[in-house]
């Protein structure tokens, strides 16, 4: 008998059979290119953050500078509290929309007083807005105001306000500002 030496006993090789690679895992790419740039970026982000939080959280929205508060019936005023302002400077009274109101203006000492008639004002109802221009006489342009100019120094100005249609004042506000020649 005669015996075949087919060498070493492995198994054949097929066509489209291969013996798999050992590959070796590739690390996993960073999850940021540029880690340190990344972290400047945010700490930047986060003062920004903070510095408008803390801008807001701190925001004065008053516009009075005394311990005097501002009634819920007055939403705003000008000039505001202590400006210094020309002495033909507007001054402006918004009351809460179904009120009116009486501006007497004092200076340069409280004593030294002068009440604008109504007529005088710009008043516009639906606003519950009252204006005083010194020397504009509403309706009349030839005829000044009772003030032409504020004098100089401290200018006080008290609000009577009331409901329109009755004359039962149900509060006061009083604030001051500097006219300068």
């Amino acid at each position: 008998m005669r015996s075949v030496d087919d060498g070493h006993a492995t198994p054949a090789r097929t066509a489209g059979s291969s013996t798999p690679a050992t590959v070796a895992p590739s690390p996993k790419p960073p999850l940021f290119q540029h880690p340190k740039r990344v972290a400047i970026v945010g700490a930047g982000l986060f003062l920004v953050a903070a510095l408008i939080a803390g801008a807001i959280g701190s925001a004065d929205t008053t516009n009075l500078l005394t311990s005097q508060r501002q009634p819920k019936e007055v939403e705003s005023f000008s000039p505001q509290q202590n400006a210094i302002v020309p002495p033909n400077t507007p001054i402006t009274v918004d009351l809460r929309d179904d009120l009116t109101g009486d501006i007497t203006i004092c200076g340069p000492n409280p004593e030294n007083c002068t009440p604008i008639p109504f007529d005088q004002l710009r008043f516009v109802s639906g606003l519950g807005q009252l204006t005083f221009k010194p020397g504009e006489y509403p309706g009349h342009p030839d005829q000044p105001t009772d003030i032409t100019n504020y004098p100089a120094g401290p200018v006080t100005v008290h609000v009577e306000y009331r409901p329109q249609g009755t004359q039962n004042v149900i509060g006061t506000f009083t604030w001051s500002f500097v006219a300068k020649a």
